[in-house]
């Protein structure tokens, strides 16, 4: 089958060719990508090269299709995503796609997506469409959802990421379903609006963490400032935990086990005082000082953010819905995975001492 284009005003799917191997190998530095994908990790040039050279064109040859989604803005055209049908035969194949951050929360893929299945179920002749991702990839089903994708259910280690196999979901459309969600919204958020979808900017740590509470719901508070919360206790415990563990990776295990035990302390002396002024301006500190350690030491804390980020929305249960402790704190649940800090900072040029 030779390549061919699909287009609706100003998005166009082609076949990406050897001019799109440093786009690509630009936007697969995405951890987002990297964690919900089978590409390599870490994705390096040649990586591209074999994926343009091997895999689209192979897939074209054998009537598996690849495009890449490219949108025109002011007379440029620009790569932003891939999209294919992959394992075609007896009328049945299986539909992937990635997305680069900055063109998350746009429609574009929804777009594409539609285009691609136009296609499946016209020209290409197929009968039926699966879709497969990682549980807890709320991003992509959100997309197959909205075109009447049927979530069939949750799949033991069925698909492949960082070298495991981890639970995932399934599902799949045919020819004549309707093209239009099959069931009522099963995710975190709502997948109508246009501030719901779009992904929060991973250099905007609060949309990440507001992002966060609303998929479990936690309070978000919109009266007044003041720190005499129920929960301030919980919070403020969890600052001691994360500052314990940063002395402990710099100064060393006995550092952190002081900087706990000095926390503990400090919660038996609570003489009640709740000064909402002071604490607001200590939080600011620390945010300032937190970025200023990160970038005199060199550290992508925006690219790290969006790995905990991704690591952080894989917490919940079985059956979809969080898991909390006594004290309102998410607890990992058998989808969790963690983040891969090391990757992160390897594709940054970190390497590990010996």
């Amino acid at each position: 089958m030779e390549p061919y284009e699909l287009s609706s005003g100003d998005l166009l799917l082609s076949a990406p060719t050897e001019d799109d191997v440093d786009r690509i190998t630009e936007i697969c530095q995405d951890p987002d990508i990297q964690r919900w994908t089978t590409i390599p990790s870490p994705y390096r040039r040649e990586d591209a090269v074999g994926f343009v050279e091997n895999v689209v064109r192979d897939g074209w040859q054998s009537g598996s299709p690849t495009w890449a989604v490219r949108v025109t803005d002011d007379g440029v055209t620009r790569l932003v995503g891939m999209i294919g049908i992959s394992d075609v035969a007896h009328g049945k194949g299986e539909l992937g796609y990635w997305l680069a951050p900055e063109a998350r929360g746009s429609g574009v893929m929804s777009r594409a997506v539609g285009l691609v299945l136009d296609d499946a179920f016209g020209d290409l002749g197929l009968d039926l469409l699966e879709w497969k991702a990682g549980v807890g990839n709320w991003a992509s089903w959100r997309v197959a959802w909205r075109h009447g994708f049927r979530k069939e259910g949750t799949v033991r280690g069925l698909v492949a990421s960082r070298g495991t196999w981890q639970d995932g979901w399934i599902g799949t459309i045919r020819r004549d379903d309707p093209r239009e969600p099959a069931a009522p919204w099963d995710g975190p958020a709502d997948p109508v609006t246009a501030t719901a979808t779009a992904a929060p900017s991973p250099r905007d740590p609060e949309a990440l963490v507001r992002q966060f509470h609303e998929t479990y719901a936690l309070p978000v508070v919109t009266d007044a400032p003041e720190v005499d919360r129920d929960r301030i206790h919980m919070r403020m415990a969890l600052v001691a935990e994360e500052l314990a563990e940063l002395v402990e990776a710099v100064y060393g295990e006995q550092a952190g086990a002081e900087m706990s035990a000095a926390f503990t302390r400090a919660v038996a002396a609570d003489d009640g005082t709740r000064d909402t002024v002071e604490a607001a301006d200590a939080l600011g500190d620390l945010v300032y000082v937190v970025y200023g350690m990160a970038l005199e030491c060199g550290i992508p804390l925006a690219d790290v953010l969006a790995e905990i980020q991704a690591s952080n929305l894989s917490k919940f249960g079985d059956d979809g819905k969080p898991i909390y402790r006594e004290d309102g704190k998410v607890l990992k649940g058998p989808g969790y995975f963690p983040p891969d800090i090391t990757q992160v900072l390897a594709s940054h040029g970190y390497r590990a001492r010996a």
